[in-house]
């Protein structure tokens, strides 16, 4: 299991025994005699490690976004689903010594335990190999930065996030229709789309043509990312 762990990770241990305690968990720890280090201090330590990374990846790939967006940003790529999901990308899940008790109650698919294991995973590394070789393995799997930004603004400001990535991509911005416009004064009701380069990407409705552009905005947005991990699959 050492071996699957490395070559999926692209990183040879040159101590395999902070690789054993960073996938010893402490339920198993405890049913040893005598017990073996578990990876609860390695966690403390490689949470640490991911934030450092993180922080620096971010300051130097968005130079333009104030300290705000960077921090909650930061917060999006460490938070325990993502630290989870970063696990299972490595296929640590297969390789964690659970307790019986924890084996049983599906603790090899629980987030909270998976996003522990990689911060484990990530200070083993670190303490290995430093933090180069840690840093080689967040940017392995960490989304595109600028993807991540726009998903966070799509919930803030999706049209501004959407005439950004317009001016980037195409050099140009997106361009909103009304389709129909009903209702009576006071509960009127809007259908707007919105299109990039005379393509509709994105429609959405609402009580007002701000609702209704902000709705029309966000699906497009949707729908460029999901286009570009289609792409990058």
């Amino acid at each position: 299991m050492q071996r699957q762990v490395q070559t999926r990770c692209g990183y040879r241990f040159k101590d395999l025994s902070l690789l054993d305690q960073a996938l010893t968990h402490p339920s198993f720890a405890a049913e040893q005699t005598p017990a073996p280090p578990d990876n609860q201090r390695m966690e403390f330590l490689g949470d640490s490690v991911l934030q450092l990374i993180l922080s620096d990846l971010l300051f130097a790939s968005l130079p333009d976004d104030k300290e705000g967006t960077l921090t909650r940003l930061r917060a999006t790529l460490a938070n325990e689903p993502a630290t989870a999901s970063y696990a299972q990308k490595l296929g640590l899940q297969e390789a964690i010594l659970l307790g019986k008790g924890e084996e049983q109650t599906g603790g090899r698919e629980r987030q909270s335990i998976l996003g522990d294991l990689f911060e484990a995973f990530l200070a083993a590394v670190y303490l290995d190999g430093g933090m180069d070789a840690a840093r080689s393995i967040c940017q392995r799997l960490l989304p595109p930065l600028a993807d991540r930004k726009r998903q966070l603004l799509a919930k803030d400001n999706p049209k501004g996030a959407l005439q950004e990535l317009c001016q980037d991509r195409f050099k140009c911005k997106p361009k909103y229709h009304v389709l129909s416009a009903e209702g009576p004064v006071h509960a009127p009701h809007f259908v707007v789309n919105v299109s990039v380069n005379d393509v509709v990407m994105g429609q959405g409705s609402g009580s007002s043509h701000r609702i209704a552009e902000r709705q029309a905005a966000t699906q497009a947005l949707l729908k460029f990312l999901q286009d570009d991990g289609a792409a990058q699959d």
